[in-house]
């Protein structure tokens, strides 16, 4: 289930919490696009498929509901200027309205690098609980260090980078071909492949820490890298790496997974 779908069961639920901040590890001229677009969505799905409205939303600016503050599309040139006091008290007046067409409003503030202490100290009774039902979005697509103020009343969310999706559907494809390939039909493949065996490795140790078992599977594959690296050492056969790569995925990982 992905992070959309979770928020969209919790405001099902009436769980939407009021002040969420949302990062990704994308580069930060891939990350605004990201975190905009995932916004953008997600507010446009909560109107469609839990308030039922009918409307399209093109852009985040559409819905009276929504207040946005800062550059809103990942195209437009940086800026560095803090945001003036006036935009923090526009910000501040939004909430003390009541919603025109839903019965949720939301704010997105799209670059949390120009907040400054003075703004910060104005926003913090509104991160803490706006006023009626609202949330509000603070975009971090530089990943800049915030005040602890801020980080103490907000749920953080880690969007993942294009690259990492795209990483987690070549492990799972690769899985699968663990599971129907045969050892010599496996040393016949991947070693010819693209990626090489540290490529796939890397995947397991990331596979592994999002796993949620006990700490047993993590030490054997501590146990296993440790193996590995004097096999390095030693300059063991490229095919004899792949082959115990195969084994310890054979034993370790595969029956997890039935």
């Amino acid at each position: 289930m992905n992070l959309s779908q979770i928020l969209l069961n919790k405001a099902a639920n009436k769980e939407l919490a009021h002040f969420y901040i949302l990062e990704t590890s994308a580069p930060e001229e891939e990350a605004k696009k990201i975190l905009i677009d995932f916004t953008h969505q997600f507010i446009k799905d909560y109107y469609q498929k839990i308030e039922s409205h009918k409307q399209s939303m093109t852009h985040l600016m559409d819905h009276p509901d929504v207040y946005v503050l800062g550059q809103s599309h990942s195209e437009d040139e940086k800026s560095d200027k803090s945001f003036k006091v006036e935009e923090a008290e526009g910000l501040s007046r939004f909430f003390e309205f009541k919603p025109i067409q839903g019965q949720r409003k939301f704010a997105v503030v799209t670059e949390a690098h120009r907040i400054n202490p003075i703004v910060a100290n104005k926003w913090l009774k509104l991160f803490e609980e706006p006023q009626g039902n609202s949330t509000i979005f603070l975009l971090n697509p530089r990943r800049t260090q915030l005040l602890p103020t801020i980080h103490s009343r907000a749920i953080h969310l880690r969007l993942p980078s294009p690259s990492k999706v795209q990483d987690a559907k070549a492990w799972d494809g690769f899985i699968v071909d663990i599971k129907k390939l045969s050892l010599s039909e496996f040393l016949d493949k991947y070693p010819k492949g693209e990626a090489p065996l540290h490529y796939w490795i890397n995947e397991l140790i990331r596979w592994e820490s999002e796993q949620n078992d006990s700490a047993s599977p993590k030490q054997e594959l501590n146990k296993w890298l440790k193996s590995f690296h004097e096999m390095e050492v030693f300059n063991q056969l490229t095919a004899t790496k792949w082959t115990v790569f195969y084994q310890y995925l054979e034993q370790q990982v595969l029956p997890r997974l039935k």
